[in-house]
């Protein structure tokens, strides 16, 4: 996707979200610097992003300061990521691991409630399978648009994820981080156009870091060989030792019609599944408010929920 807008061309509540107060900071794990962003009172209820594969911690600037008068909120690089370094081998639990040691790092294992981890499209299997290892440690996971229950035929990444991978591709260098931007595209590609050109333009520009030769991808291409199919994840979610949704965008390239009824069946009605109106496969971008609203509901109901447990344990 193409975009010209500027931030003057932004609204207000968005320049007032990308700069608002927020701590940029690094935890090395296993030898690779993780960078991530924090907002918020540490005290409150914690929330840990994990953006989309070849995505980045800005991914979720705009909307982090809105969730933040409630929640203590972490938006994450992944080792090949963002302001994340480079590892010469990734895996997927290597991503969880990373994902423990921030929750670790920020505080939110040491916190009155626990933290809730939200994955957005490849981010979501990585929650998922964070929740499998330390389930008991977390309020709940929520994966954004990216638990697959099916091979669909409108999802053009089954070709690319079951055939065989290019890893370390040249990286395209560009004179200008403004050519950059023109460059910058959103795949795959929204099912229909999305209109906030200003919050793709600002994740665009938190795309790219300037070498001797100009300016490149942040992202190591490397790193997409720890993102798969997770079919195998579509039933897991009521087996974790904590709470679970999976919401759906409307116009998505990995569902149907069909998800809110498969999904609930394949998880014995135990997790709580919908789907956001109107919304693409990047809900934070062309939906803000309504991915916002729509974490916020799930997560207090959750807190409130543990609450109500306690207390009625307290009183038996």
């Amino acid at each position: 996707m193409n975009t010209n807008a500027s931030p003057g061309s932004a609204p207000d509540w968005f320049m007032r979200a990308v700069t608002a107060k927020r701590d940029s900071r690094w935890v090395t794990v296993e030898g690779c610097p993780i960078h991530y962003l924090r907002w918020g009172d540490p005290k409150r209820p914690g929330l840990v992003i994990i953006p989309p594969s070849g995505g980045h911690a800005h991914w979720f600037a705009h909307i982090a300061p809105l969730l933040a008068d409630q929640f203590h909120v972490v938006t994450i690089d992944p080792s090949g990521c963002g302001d994340s370094g480079r590892r010469d081998r990734y895996t997927q639990d290597l991503v969880t691991t990373e994902i423990a040691a921030v929750c670790e790092d920020c505080g939110m294992f040491q916190a009155g409630a626990k933290p809730t981890l939200i994955g957005h499209s490849a981010g979501a299997p990585f929650v998922v399978r964070a929740a499998l290892a330390f389930g008991e440690r977390l309020l709940g996971v929520m994966a954004i648009d990216g638990l697959r229950y099916a091979e669909l035929d409108r999802d053009p990444a089954i070709k690319a994820l079951k055939g065989p991978r290019r890893v370390g591709r040249q990286a395209r260098v560009y004179a200008s981080l403004d050519e950059a931007v023109s460059r910058f595209r959103l795949t795959p590609a929204p099912l229909v156009p999305i209109e906030n050109g200003f919050v793709v333009d600002y994740i665009a520009r938190h795309s790219y870091r300037q070498n001797e030769k100009g300016w490149i991808s942040k992202f190591d291409p490397a790193q997409g060989q720890t993102v798969g199919l997770a079919l195998e994840l579509r039933d897991k979610l009521k087996d974790l030792k904590c709470a679970a949704a999976a919401i759906y965008a409307e116009h998505t390239h990995l569902a149907d019609g069909s998800v809110a009824d498969r999904m609930t069946e394949l998880n014995d009605g135990l997790v709580t599944v919908f789907v956001i109106p109107g919304s693409n496969h990047y809900p934070q971008i062309d939906s803000p408010f309504s991915f916002v609203t729509a974490i916020k509901s799930v997560a207090l109901t959750w807190i409130v929920n543990a609450r109500v447990r306690r207390n009625t344990t307290t009183n038996i």
